[in-house]
């Protein structure tokens, strides 16, 4: 299991110098977090919070092909592996892309259940396509002196989903997921996936309890946001 510390300790360390990474440096480092997580899982949840500051879409694209290959589960804080196993270099190429593009189920040769295939596009949506190497001090370690580096807000699927209370914070974050998962699903799934994927979602957010402020402040989110 890999912890943020491990992170830092065996990928980051290297690292300590400066505040900006070179391109190849940046490539070194990429290359590092996807044979560490290839190869393990995260420990919890901020482990996986974290690991967003080092991620791209395409970078997790290649975690989750990865981990797969070694058999896993493509979502990294699962410790599971993928429900369909497949042989990469069996079979014919061709078929084998068509099955994936087409088949209703392909998500299982790729993750252990639907659910977590849902929590990695949630967790993916949120990744910035902002280049490692112009992502000013995000591999400094926290003991290191000067400006705070800005640090991905990553928020998870099954942790606002399995909370007893909901704060407006996390119900805007849902929202704005799941916004972007049907824009995804316009994309890549068609009509008969984005029905499948409001009804997934439909049911598991029903079960979330949203909690009222009691003592709202007398301008509203204004004050929110002149602070």
């Amino acid at each position: 299991m890999t912890s943020i510390e491990d992170i830092k300790r065996l990928v980051l360390k290297p690292f300590q110098s400066h505040r900006q990474l070179s391109i190849k440096e940046a490539d070194t480092l990429s290359l590092e977090i996807l044979d560490l997580l290839s190869q393990s899982d995260c420990k919890d949840r901020q482990t996986l919070k974290y690991l967003a500051n080092f991620l791209t879409i395409e970078t997790y694209h290649d975690l989750i092909e990865e981990r797969n290959l070694n058999r896993k589960c493509g979502y990294p804080l699962c410790t599971r592996s993928q429900n369909r196993v497949r042989d990469p270099y069996g079979g014919n190429a061709t078929a084998t892309r068509f099955l994936q593009e087409n088949n209703p189920y392909a998500y299982l040769s790729h993750y252990c259940s639907k659910f977590h295939y849902r929590c990695s596009q949630f967790y993916e949506v949120q990744l910035t396509e902002e280049a490692l190497f112009v992502r000013i001090g995000v591999h400094l370690d926290d003991e290191v002196k000067g400006n705070l580096p800005k640090l991905q807000n990553i928020s998870l699927l099954e942790e606002l989903i399995q909370g007893e209370e909901l704060g407006q914070q996390d119900l805007m974050s849902i929202v704005s997921g799941i916004g972007q998962l049907h824009i995804k699903s316009d994309e890549a799934l068609g009509g008969d996936g984005k029905d499948e994927l409001e009804k997934d979602l439909s049911e598991w957010l029903s079960h979330i309890k949203i909690v009222e402020n009691q003592n709202p402040h007398p301008m509203g989110d204004i004050s929110k946001d002149e602070s």
